[in-house]
């Protein structure tokens, strides 16, 4: 059964090698975007943003083949496995389909929390531009420019592509907002779009929301740090008492155990 097992990992292992190997040398990845874009214009709305803002996953750009590649030799790896018999290797397959899933879960997590983090500066950033005079896209364009290794950075940019091929302010900002579960950012954005069609100064709007997120922030933090001796409290009944106990009292008991103390 074993032996079984190993033969079978081994041989979808040497045919992962081999697909890729025909992948890049019949340059089968434009062909998979071109049919990809097809496929993802078809998709209901909700179906696509659910896709990116869960799995982190947008499918118009080129990052969306590996995680369809690895996804896809799962699949046939867990498929093999069901049809050998072997079991055991069909549960280790799934487990890593799942685990490539819940990695893009983490990533969109972690993402989330970046843009929270990130918000607040780029507000005093924003505003203190608008206050210097400078159109609101100008500085979003400089403060998007200036801060390019940032994830809300490069969010902006892109939402300043899609503004510069034609779409419109309010519907480039809904699709940077829809693209992050982020309700510090949808707020933020719903303040940008009201400002700029109303034609408002966003000064005083933007600091006030910056010092609101960073309090926040601060809430958020002073929760976690009351939360922890909660936390803690399982660990140490289950580990660190008992060992301590054992260590006190444990001569003690042996010594009653052997006769007494006299």
């Amino acid at each position: 059964m074993i032996i079984v097992a190993v033969l079978i990992f081994l041989a979808t292992l040497c045919f992962s090698f081999l697909a890729l190997a025909v992948w890049q040398i019949l340059a089968l990845g434009q062909k998979l975007d071109y049919a990809i874009s097809k496929i993802w214009s078809v998709l209901p709305e909700n179906v696509k943003r659910w896709t990116v803002r869960y799995l982190e996953v947008d499918f118009l750009k080129g990052a969306a083949r590996s995680f369809c590649f690895w996804v896809f030799m799962a699949c046939v790896s867990v498929s093999v496995s069901l049809l050998s018999g072997v079991w055991l290797l069909s549960v280790a397959y799934a487990l890593l389909l799942l685990m490539i899933i819940n990695k893009r879960r983490q990533l969109v997590l972690k993402n989330n929390k970046a843009i929270v983090r990130q918000l607040p500066d780029f507000c005093d950033l924003i505003s203190m531009m608008i206050a210097s005079g400078i159109p609101l896209i100008s500085a979003l364009e400089k403060v998007s420019a200036s801060c390019s290794d940032l994830l809300l950075a490069r969010e902006i940019t892109s939402m300043l592509s899609r503004l510069r091929r034609g779409g419109s302010f309010a519907q480039s900002m809904d699709e940077l907002s829809e693209r992050y579960n982020v309700k510090q950012l949808h707020e933020w954005c719903s303040m940008l779009i009201k400002g700029y069609q109303q034609g408002t100064s966003l000064t005083k709007s933007l600091r006030f929301y910056a010092n609101q997120l960073r309090q926040d922030l601060l809430n958020s933090a002073e929760k976690r740090a009351q939360e922890a001796p909660v936390k803690l409290l399982f660990p140490l009944v289950t580990c660190f008492f008992p060992v301590n106990f054992l260590v006190i009292l444990g001569p003690v008991i042996v010594q009653i155990s052997q006769g007494g103390f006299g």
